[in-house]
């Protein structure tokens, strides 16, 4: 189970207090350590004895959270969030500094299984249609923005078939995914290529300074994302790429779809789309930070499955 920290619900401060240092304490502090929205972040649990710093975390024991500033507080629990929250409003703590985790929070396996999938057979299969996809979608794109590729970043690149098209014309491109054997496969594809870097990535973190990137781009990869995901990943987006850079992503128009019902579990959609749309694109974009420069809903096997969205961070 994936933990999604609640970022809507927290406001811009100084600092944030997480009460919880277990996994979902954990695995709020990478997210955090990604998106650095705070400039100092409290960890308290009752397990802690005595305070340590770590980096801009300050683990520290529940008695001392009293001192601190007025931050807020976000519980990193679901079972005993509600006690949790009932303590510290007994021991003087205001409700409205307390920020529970919502059940809408929790990501279930199979809507993120995307990372870890097995998609060998999917890149064999989808090879030979390359040149076909990069002409009819991503070349009108080029011309019509004229994208700067001093830097680019194609994400979820699986074994580089559209990398392979664009380090021709990129002055630096990164190859990034998950995947340890694609980014193999894409070591030894783009051995020649000097101006082709390939990376391992992780579903929490893309490994790229801040304000480093120009253009990034991603391919028949995060159709299988779903909202929570996406609404994550935007936020790595904004921090890689300058200000003024584009990003043209491909991704499912399947929610709310004419044809069928899409299924939260993407594996049981057509073609395994996940259960978004450019509705909610359009929205993402709007809390992240990008301007939506258009959005072209485009066929894929079924009218309107997909659609390929041009943004810019602001």
């Amino acid at each position: 189970m994936f933990y999604l920290f609640p970022f809507g619900n927290v406001s811009q401060n100084e600092g944030i207090i997480v009460y919880g240092a277990g996994a979902i304490g954990q695995s709020f502090l990478k997210q955090l350590e990604v998106t650095l929205p705070f400039a100092v972040i409290y960890v308290t649990d009752k397990k802690i004895v005595s305070s340590k710093k770590v980096g801009n975390v300050v683990f520290l024991p529940e008695k001392d959270v009293f001192q601190l500033p007025a931050y807020q507080i976000v519980v990193a629990s679901l079972k005993f969030g509600e006690e949790i929250k009932q303590r510290l409003i007994q021991q003087g703590i205001e409700a409205e500094r307390v920020v529970m985790l919502a059940e809408n929070h929790a990501m279930e396996e199979s809507q993120f299984e995307p990372h870890s999938f097995d998609w060998n057979e999917y890149y064999s299969d989808a090879e030979g249609h390359n040149e076909v996809q990069f002409q009819t979608y991503l070349e009108p794109l080029i011309r019509k923005y004229d994208f700067s590729f001093s830097r680019v970043v194609d994400f979820a690149c699986g074994k580089g078939r559209i990398a392979e098209l664009l380090s021709s014309f990129s002055d630096s491109l990164v190859c990034v995914d998950t995947s340890r054997e694609a980014i193999d496969y894409c070591v030894q594809r783009f051995r020649e290529k000097s101006n082709v870097e390939c990376i391992v990535s992780e579903p929490e973190w893309i490994p790229l300074d801040k304000n480093s990137i120009d253009l990034l781009y991603s391919w028949d990869a995060m159709v299988h994302f779903d909202y929570r995901s996406i609404d994550y990943i935007l936020t790595g987006f904004s921090r890689i790429l300058k200000s003024g850079g584009f990003a043209v992503i491909h991704h499912s128009n399947a929610r709310e779809h004419n044809s069928f019902k899409a299924d939260k579990n993407w594996r049981k959609n057509p073609h395994c789309r996940s259960e978004f749309n450019a509705k909610d694109m359009r929205h993402l974009c709007e809390k992240s930070g990008f301007t939506v420069e258009e959005q072209q809903i485009m066929d894929w096997g079924i009218e309107a499955l997909d659609c390929i969205s041009v943004i810019r961070k602001c």
